[in-house]
């Protein structure tokens, strides 16, 4: 939470860190640093030969997991060197279950070393603090350490005071100053009562503070605050400036409508307009074979039509509102560390602007799911019908950065497409968009690849981000990484874990379309790796249940090609041991490679199966690894045989070994969320995993890891490829594709028997009329001719 620097006498109150932690309480995500909970503070004085650090991590954990690190975990050692005067807080996630030790959201914070040789700290929580855990020494105290305690005692904060010397406690406590032996008793015993203590003291009302009320507090002691530097200070201004303009100066009345239509009034550009120019956009690929006009009128007229769009969007702009444009000023006006600082706060403030409107749209949303699902099909046409407005209201609401960012890539390609055509040059400092982008990449902020709400790539735009990184960083040479899955199967999470990003993680579908992030690979190892960074793209989970059955398709097809197609590495991502659920996207992805041949991809995958609990499920897999090297080939040349090529393998399209590159991790978390404490593990095979994908250069053969200005055309090259390929996106699977081409090959058969035998009966009668041999021509006796031709085919 904050410590003690001796070298200079300071302490520092890191709040911008704290501020970033959220937990879902209440079943919305809040930033748990301005949420108002109990704070318990556990502080010593004097040596005593029990733990308080592990006292406090038996009260927190059932599972004996170390919270806090103390003298008994491994690796401690007898002084306490490092830690002595930081004070650590953890917050307590209770009231999902009746398994939980307190009922609700409560601060535990640990003052490391004897309290009387930190007077600050101890003042600090004191003034903050609603309930103070004392363990007492079992040797007398010093002279400075018995006025503490007596401060301690006096103090209208409720004390517990655990004595280290006392086997039992003669008399009664009050419930305001109470006494627990602590000496030669039994852990879980003394834990439950120092539990129960806990909960007498909370149950008197009381005021809670949130850790923002207690900034002032540490002020007042003058604590360094972080928060307090020039550029955070000045970009919190500028984001606080930017939410007034966005909300109106209207917070109560009608709150819920401005927000419905946030995007409408103030990024309009990634609306309708946009949405109309990706389908003309993809129209222009796939032009329907219609006869009545010519492909190169078609051609014109989408062509026209997406220009106007584009006009369109930049009259809109032109006209765009007071948030947009001090969003955009901001942004070309401000220091680096300043706008990044600024970004950041606004995130926070937009969350915190939508999330109870989020929350109970979520519960209806939930509600009127489950009633469809208590009925029987075909009665829920009206309940469908809500829950789609639902749905429709959430992605109103759900305003972030990467909408920001968004608008202003439209923005970039309205001027983009319009200046190039139409000699137009009130572009208002465009060119500064695309730096802005770049300098996100480099400062470490996820930035949007495909828009997930239109499945479209802005290629304008993400060329023009890459074409500044290079000027930036230069033509270095990066390794790809992408990740594949089922809706929360964990990706995020292991992406975030193996390489400390901040991927949105939850419950249900938290990624929509594909983010990148860009890694920068430390100078003492690029020479042994080979590259300089490390591109990480993320991806919303495959076969959501928020889509419709036929946009799942399209939908899910499209976006694992392109991310496989981008990555050198991919990881398919599979929940459990069983892949079946993602065959369908490895056929799909095997026949797409294969069609588009302008495109040479040279890819590879690896396999993550999670949540395995067997530890030795690798060595016991390897029956399952054999099937799915035997499924792999069939998909292979199944879909082979449909392109006319002569292919076996699955090794033969994309490298693949299936001793190597299947890997099996043990389940994130040891017990139920949310105070389940994470198993070692699962860590220990991210790591086994990241090294596997690091030394890529080693173990993979032919590997030439593209240049940044080579990943920029390999997107344009496959994002083309991807609008030029429809047939494939239509269907599940390859197995699909195969029936489809031979129902296709059949119809033509039957169609021209049954036509060749109406020529010949036209050309029977014909002659018969010509030589008057019949006077007239009934239906019924043609009828009798097409009979057995028409049974035959039927």
């Amino acid at each position: 939470m904050y410590s003690s620097l001796k070298e200079r006498r300071e302490i520092e109150f890191p709040v911008w860190a704290l501020g970033q932690i959220k937990k879902t309480l209440q079943k919305k995500q809040q930033h748990i640093f301005n949420v108002p909970v109990p704070i318990v503070s556990f502080v010593r004085l004097g040596k005593s030969s029990n733990s308080k650090s592990q006292i406090l991590s038996n009260i927190i954990s059932k599972r004996k997991h170390p919270v806090f690190f103390n003298r008994h975990c491994h690796g401690s050692m007898r002084h306490c060197l490092l830690m002595d005067g930081v004070v650590e807080i953890i917050w307590y996630c209770g009231g999902s279950n009746d398994r939980d030790v307190f009922d609700d959201c409560i601060a535990f914070v640990n003052l490391h070393g004897d309290a009387s040789n930190h007077p600050a700290q101890l003042r600090f929580l004191q003034e903050v603090s609603s309930v103070t855990v004392l363990l007492h020494s079992e040797n007398a105290l010093e002279n400075r350490a018995k006025e503490v305690f007596t401060e301690l005692r006096k103090h209208p904060t409720p004390l517990i005071t655990l004595l280290s010397h006392s086997e039992s406690i003669k008399g009664k406590s009050n419930q305001t100053n109470i006494k627990i032996a602590a000496k030669n008793r039994n852990e879980a015993e003394l834990t439950e009562e120092i539990i129960s203590s806990i909960k007498q003291c909370l149950s008197t009302e009381m005021e809670r503070p949130s850790l923002a009320t207690c900034l002032e507090v540490a002020r007042r002691n003058k604590f360094q605050i972080d928060e307090d530097i020039e550029p955070c200070r000045e970009g919190k201004e500028q984001a606080q400036t930017l939410m007034s303009l966005l909300m109106g100066g209207k917070r109560e009345k009608g709150k819920e409508e401005e927000e419905f239509n946030l995007k409408l009034k103030h990024l309009p550009l990634q609306g309708k307009l946009w949405e109309d120019w990706c389908v003309k956009n993809k129209e222009q690929y796939r032009l329907p074979s219609t006869g009545e006009r010519s492909i190169e009128m078609e051609l014109s007229d989408i062509k026209a039509r997406k220009q106007s769009i584009r006009i369109d969007q930049l009259n809109t702009a032109l006209q765009c509102s007071d948030f947009m444009m001090s969003f955009l000023k901001c942004l070309q006006q401000s220091e680096e560390k300043q706008t990044l600082y600024m970004l950041q706060w606004l995130q926070i403030f937009l969350e915190e602007y939508t999330t109870d409107t989020h929350a109970n749209l979520q519960e209806k949303y939930h509600s009127i799911w489950t009633e469809i699902r208590q009925k029987p099909q075909g009665e829920n046409k009206e309940l469908e019908g809500k829950l789609e407005q639902v749905s429709e209201e959430i992605r109103a609401i759900s305003v972030g950065l990467q909408h920001l960012m968004r608008e202003m890539s439209q923005l970039y390609e309205a001027v983009h497409s319009v200046a190039m055509n139409e000699d137009f040059t009130d572009v208002r400092c465009i060119d500064t968009l695309p730096r802005i982008g770049a300098e996100m990449l480099i400062a470490g902020y996820p930035l949007e690849l495909m828009d997930g709400d239109v499945a479209h790539v802005p290629l304008e735009w993400i060329k023009a981000v890459f074409d500044k990184l290079i000027q930036k960083l230069g033509d270095k040479k990066v390794f790809v990484l992408s990740v594949l899955g089922l809706q929360s199967s964990g990706k995020s999470t292991l992406l975030n874990t193996m390489f400390g990003l901040r991927f949105a993680v939850s419950a249900g579908r938290c990624t929509k379309g594909a983010f990148m992030q860009l890694l920068e690979v430390d100078e003492e190892m690029r020479a042994n790796l080979q590259f300089d960074f490390v591109l990480v793209v993320d991806t919303e989970g495959l076969r959501s249940p928020e889509l419709s059955s036929e946009a799942i398709l399209s939908h899910d097809n499209q976006l694992a090609t392109f991310i496989i197609g981008v990555g050198n590495m991919t990881l398919i991502n599979i929940m459990g041991e069983n892949p079946c659920e993602m065959q369908d996207i490895l056929q799909i992805c095997v026949q797409a490679f294969m069609r588009m041949t302008s495109v040479r991809i040279n890819t590879s995958c690896i396999f993550v199966h999670q949540n395995v609990s067997e530890t030795t499920a690798s060595d016991k897999n390897q029956e399952g690894r054999r099937h799915l090297q035997l499924r792999l080939d069939q998909i292979t040349a199944t879909a082979a045989k449909e392109e006319n090529l002569d292919i076996q393998s699955f090794s033969d399209i994309i490298q693949f070994d299936v001793d190597s590159q299947v890997f099996y991790f043990k389940n994130l978390l040891e017990g139920d969320p949310p105070m389940a404490p994470p198993n070692p593990s699962y860590s220990q095979n991210v790591q086994e995993l990241k090294n596997k994908l690091l030394s890529i250069t080693q173990w993979q053969r032919g590997c030439n890891l593209p240049t940044l200005s080579e990943v920029k055309e390999r997107i344009k090259d496959l994002w083309d490829a991807l609008l030029r390929e429809n047939f494939v996106f239509s269907f599940r699977n390859t197995l699909e594709i195969a029936v489809y081409s031979k129902l296709e090959e059949l119809y033509g058969q039957w169609s021209w028997s049954i036509r060749k035998h109406a020529l010949e009966i036209q050309q029977s009668w014909r002659n018969k009329i010509n030589s008057n041999l019949k006077d007239a021509v009934c239906v019924s006796d043609l009828m009798k001719e097409f009979d057995e031709t028409y049974k035959t085919l039927t």
